[in-house]
């Protein structure tokens, strides 16, 4: 029986719903907490597997990126069964794989924004706080399908160290001049508690390859400030056979103050963003499957 909802919109509770269901179904799994959200969610970290390769995923860093987290969830219940069952999965021994490599996934990064695009204002959102949201998004009350940002407003994939000044010239020459439903990055670098989550994980797990998961466009950025780790251009290479993904080399605001970016610059190992699907966010949920069945393949090659 499948555990991880792929039917419906990916809310906090139905994720922590099948986090739980998760962790009891399957002993092999560890997990913990990275950090909490501006209104006190838990963000939960999983880890598969025991090896000294280390990998760490990440989704839903943008509230309207919900189906990464769904992605995230579904590629964990994915390597659990195939391990239990013993299976090989094209080249890839699910026992070896399990032995050798240690990956993290953090599925829901910005918890508050994923509730906040998938449910609107809801009563459990404090009323000084909905006051200031309906503020930021131009005095409407408006916000399902449309809220990238956490719940302050701060894009938090514009929230990392790296270029952040630069990151924040070009949002001003772009006309984001404060919070909002996207793009603004913050006052400061990881001025988030979502940021410094997955910051504090990152420099916990100490890494060998990123991945963060975002939505649109069935792309692949593999670089950060026209430099990336050695090695880093040959993974991405498999992560494109594998998924049928585009290579793009970023520019712009999207070579400033990202996950990707500061883990690049940071940590000097290859680290990606991979845009899944294609169309407006967020992605119909009839794109899931082949968003799925993709990054299945890419995994297995890290």
């Amino acid at each position: 029986m499948q555990i991880i909802s792929t039917d419906k919109e990916y809310t906090y509770d139905v994720f922590m719903d099948d986090f739980f269901r998760l962790m009891g179904e399957y002993n092999i799994l560890e997990s913990g907490t990275a950090g909490y959200s501006v209104l006190g969610k838990r963000i939960p970290f999983i880890r598969f597997g025991r090896g000294c390769r280390k990998i760490l995923l990440t989704g839903a860093h943008h509230g309207k990126e919900w189906i990464t987290a769904m992605l995230n969830m579904a590629l964990i219940e994915a390597l659990c069964r195939m391990y239990g069952e013993g299976k090989r999965f094209g080249e890839t021994d699910m026992i070896e794989f399990f032995n050798t490599r240690s990956i993290y996934f953090i599925p829901m990064v910005n918890p508050d924004g994923v509730n906040l695009c998938i449910r609107g204002l809801t009563e459990d959102i404090p009323t000084f706080t909905q006051s200031r949201l309906i503020g930021m998004n131009a005095g409407s009350r408006e916000f399902v399908g449309l809220w990238q940002s956490n719940i302050r407003g701060v894009d938090l994939n514009h929230n990392y160290d790296a270029l952040f000044e630069k990151g924040r010239a070009m949002e001003f020459a772009a006309g984001v001049y404060g919070p909002g439903k996207g793009r603004y990055s913050g006052e400061y670098p990881e001025s988030e508690p979502e940021t410094q989550a997955v910051v504090g994980l990152t420099k916990e797990i100490n890494p060998d390859i990123v991945i963060a998961y975002h939505s649109q466009g069935e792309e692949i950025y593999y670089n950060f400030n026209g430099k990336c780790a050695r090695g880093a251009v040959n993974i991405a290479q498999t992560l494109a056979r594998a998924t049928g993904y585009k290579l793009i080399e970023a520019d712009g605001l999207t070579d400033c103050s990202g996950y990707k970016d500061w883990v690049i610059e940071h940590f000097n190992i290859p680290a990606y963003t991979i845009e899944v699907g294609k169309g407006e966010n967020p992605l119909p949920l009839s794109q899931f499957d082949k968003i799925y069945s993709d990054n299945l393949k890419a995994v297995l090659c890290l």
